[in-house]
């Protein structure tokens, strides 16, 4: 396990998520509880999804893969508002930001 992913897991139980006994399917690394519910896996920095025997596995690969799009989108508006100074172009990146995350937050009550 590298440092980084080390200094994430550090960082996510400081933020008070929980660290699960399963791990993640792609590096067996244990994944991670947020406070808002949602699986995280630390060491690949992406959103995982327990599927059930009986789901529908070709809906929930899509709706991921539509989270993980958003999530992308998200670090890019944060990355250009870091770097912003100009209050309009702040306003149209925290407008754009909150219609991001309001997707983020739909996208998931569909799961």
């Amino acid at each position: 396990m590298s440092e980084g992913s080390l200094k994430n897991m550090g960082d996510l139980l400081r933020k008070g998520a929980t660290m699960l006994s399963e791990s993640c399917p792609d590096c067996n690394t244990p994944l991670f509880k947020l406070k808002d519910g949602s699986l995280l896996c630390p060491m690949c920095n992406k959103p995982v999804v327990k599927v059930s025997a009986d789901a529908d596995v070709g809906g929930m690969a899509q709706q991921g893969s539509i989270d993980q799009t958003l999530l992308i989108k998200v670090k890019e508006i944060q990355g250009k508002l870091e770097a912003e100074t100009d209050p309009e172009k702040i306003n149209a990146l925290l407008e754009t930001l909150m219609k991001l995350l309001d997707a983020r937050e739909r996208v998931r009550k569909l799961a």
